[in-house]
């Protein structure tokens, strides 16, 4: 993406549009700081607005408790002290058919998705539209580190100015015609300025608390959640001329580029290429063999319907963009060429594609190439 001009920063005003007389917002609330803070401006901004925040609950976890219980009683404080109605919607049995299940089914076939993404997709964007449609309420917020811009009519995701917080990698799959009510309060401010404006409006929120990475596996044990769902088959490690090196615990276990926990002794580092459910097998290659030029995709979600070069691609969400040399859409699949070889590209993960600041489309990885 390229480089922004300091001269063209957009205050925070520019991020959120002038509202109409009485015109509403609902607001998803985590208890958080960016979330608590996009409520704050949108109500200095003059507009009616109404928190909402999801009850969701993992079926089966050791814990009864629900996820984000003590995130309900975060943001109703925060609402109270703000003095703007807070809602709890019921998302529970949803975001365990369409997120937890779907995430466990992905590692179970050697797959390594992202819940993040599938869940803006179809639970808490859908869910806050749903909420606006049958209360009433004009707009939809959130605390998203990200802009939407609007040329000729349509509406586009943009690259928040605070670069090190951007998740419009996280959101390139919400419908258009849920963006086209959306509005992100926080994405022209740096997150230093967030945090400040929230210590110094002491709206009751915790400025130093971060959102977790999978938010129904609080305690991090990836393996063991995942185990709990999985029964577990040992199968073999092999290198990338079919001579075994060891045994593994279940493929659930293991992600493209891995090189920890393999259970095997080698002279030098050894990755993870591939995992091979057909065989029960995963190979292994050292870190020269990780990388690839081209990227296999499927179940595009795009904005624009025949993409010009320059364009550049995130491959997973902490990935520095790459430039596409070329991209080629053909049979229900988009074939992406880099010009510079990419780490370990992972079945599973999204690829995003950009022109610019701006979020043209993307799709599901299928095959790295490697």
């Amino acid at each position: 993406m390229a480089a922004r001009d300091n001269n063209s920063r957009k205050t925070s005003a520019a991020a959120i549009p002038t509202p109409r007389p009485g015109e509403s917002v609902v607001v998803g609330m985590s208890g958080g700081v960016d979330s608590s803070v996009a409520a704050l401006l949108l109500l200095r901004a003059g507009y009616r607005v109404i928190g909402v925040t999801f009850k969701l609950q993992c079926r089966g976890c050791s814990s009864v408790v629900s996820i984000q219980d003590t995130a309900e009683e975060r943001a109703a404080r925060v609402c109270k002290k703000l003095g703007i109605e807070h809602r709890v919607l019921d998302a529970v049995e949803s975001f365990n058919d369409k997120v937890i299940d779907s995430f466990v089914s992905e590692y179970d076939t050697g797959r390594t998705p992202n819940p993040c993404i599938t869940c803006n997709e179809n639970i808490k964007f859908p869910l806050l539209e749903g909420f606006a449609k049958s209360s009433g309420i004009d707009r939809i917020a959130t605390g998203h580190y990200v802009r939407t811009v609007r040329e000729r009519g349509a509406v586009f995701l943009e690259t928040a100015f605070d670069r090190k917080k951007d998740q419009s990698y996280f959101l390139y799959r919400v419908p258009v015609r849920i963006l086209e009510r959306c509005i992100f309060p926080v994405g022209t401010l740096e997150k230093e300025e967030v945090r400040k404006i929230a210590s110094e409006t002491d709206i009751g929120t915790e400025t130093g608390r971060e959102s977790q990475d999978i938010c129904f596996i609080p305690d991090g044990e990836l393996s063991d959640f995942l185990e709990s769902r999985i029964p577990p088959v040992p199968g073999k490690v092999l290198d990338e001329y079919g001579n075994q090196l060891g045994s593994h615990r279940g493929i659930f276990r293991y992600t493209l580029g891995q090189r920890r926990g393999l259970g095997i002794s080698s002279a030098e580092p050894m990755y993870i290429r591939k995992i091979d459910v057909a065989t029960n097998s995963i190979v292994l290659t050292d870190n020269e063999g990780l990388s690839s030029t081209e990227v296999i995709c499927r179940k595009m979600k795009m904005r624009v319907r025949d993409p010009k070069l320059p364009l550049k691609a995130r491959i997973r969400s902490g990935h520095n963009p790459a430039v596409i040399s070329r991209i080629v859409f053909e049979g229900g699949e988009c074939t992406v060429s880099f010009l510079e070889p990419q780490r370990a590209p992972t079945p599973g993960q999204s690829l995003v594609i950009y022109s610019g600041d701006r979020v043209i489309g993307g799709g599901i990885i299928f095959s790295g190439g490697l």
